[in-house]
Formats: structure tokens, sequence, C-alpha cells
């Protein structure tokens, strides 16, 4: 018997094996890294997308929450003040309250914008990647940061108050007839009940 045939065919074997083993090892490996890269990359895309409709809609989110906890205590301080002050004192008493209502309104709306940055990231990204594709979110993205984006932005105002007195013009006639109607029926009412009021205090006399 040669005895260098087994000992040349078993590290042929196991070499050929472990390169078979290296190739579906590193295959393997390769896919979790690829769908992470893809993942990573579709985040840096809803992450920007995020920063980007912060930037945009941020401010007027600021103001639309902070007058949503303001207009809340102002109608009901409004309404105390109308019922408890005397009259004469009203006018000290309300600018006195004003003071105190301008610090509230300014520490909620510090407050309030110190989150918006975050809260968009937090809440915007997890809905895009949701939502939108890769390819979609680079879409958006080219189209926010064209001119053409920007242009149309800057038309904004303008084309809001065309729309705006388009709908006044359009109602105001209606409008002005449904409040002439209000008012005189209002009228009609208050008087009555002015009326009323004077002949139950007459008959008591």
């Amino acid at each position: 018997m040669n005895p260098k045939t087994p000992l040349r065919s078993k590290p042929l074997k196991h070499s050929f094996q472990k390169s078979i083993f290296t190739i579906v090892l590193v295959a393997i490996s390769a896919l979790p890294i690829s769908a992470s890269a893809q993942n990573d990359g579709k985040r840096a895309l809803a992450v920007k997308l995020a920063q980007m409709q912060q930037k945009a809609d941020g401010p007027g989110m600021t103001e639309q929450l902070t007058a949503s906890a303001v207009q809340p205590l102002l109608a009901g301080w409004s309404q105390r003040l109308d019922e408890a002050v005397p009259p004469a004192k009203q006018k000290e008493v309300r600018e006195k309250l004003d003071v105190e209502l301008k610090r509230f309104t300014d520490s909620t709306q510090k407050a309030i914008d110190a989150q918006v940055a975050k809260a968009a990231e937090a809440a915007l990204v997890p809905v895009f990647m949701e939502k939108l594709s890769e390819d979609e979110m680079k879409t958006v993205i080219a189209y926010m940061e064209s001119p053409a984006s920007a242009k149309f932005q800057a038309l904004g105002p303008d084309a809001a108050n065309a729309w705006a007195k388009r709908i006044i013009d359009a109602t105001k006639p209606g409008v002005e007839s449904s409040a002439k109607s209000f008012e005189a029926a209002a009228s009609k009412i208050v008087n009555a009940a002015a009326g009323s009021n004077g002949g139950s205090s007459t008959n008591t006399q």
C-alpha cells in the first residue's frame, strides 16, 4: 500500500470543503449587510425629508400649537374679567392680565419651538419609512430642493389671498343679507326682553 495516497487525498477534500463553507458564509453574511445598508440609505433620506418638512412647516406648527394653548386661557379670563371686575377697573386689570398672558405665551412658544425639530424627526421618519419608497423620497426631495418648488412656495400668500378674495366676493351679498337678518332678529329679541323687564319693573313699582 502506498502511504502517500490517503495523505494527499484527505487535505484536498478538506481544502475543498473549507472553500465551499467560506463562500457560503461570505454570501450569507453579505445579505444582511446589504439589506442594512439599503435600510440605512432609506432612513437617511427619511431624516432629510423630515428636516426639510420641519424647516418649511415648523414655524407654522409652533404658532398653531401656541395659539391652541393660549386661546382657552384668554377666553376664560376675558369672561371672568367681565363678570367679576367692575367696569371702571377693567382696563387696569386687563393690562395686568396682558402682561401675564404675554409671559405665558412666550414661555409656551419657547417650549414648543424647542421640541419641533426633535418631534419632526421622531414622528415623521417612521411614517416616511413605512409609506414611501426610497425612490419616492428621492423624487420628493428633488422637487423640494428645486427652484420650481421655491417659486411655488413663494406664490403661497398671493395665491391664498386671491383664493380668499374670490370666495369673499362670491359670498359677500349673501353673507351681508344674512347678517342683516340676524341683526333684525337679535334686536327684536333683545328689545322684547328689555321691554318686558321695563314693564315688570313698572308694574312692581
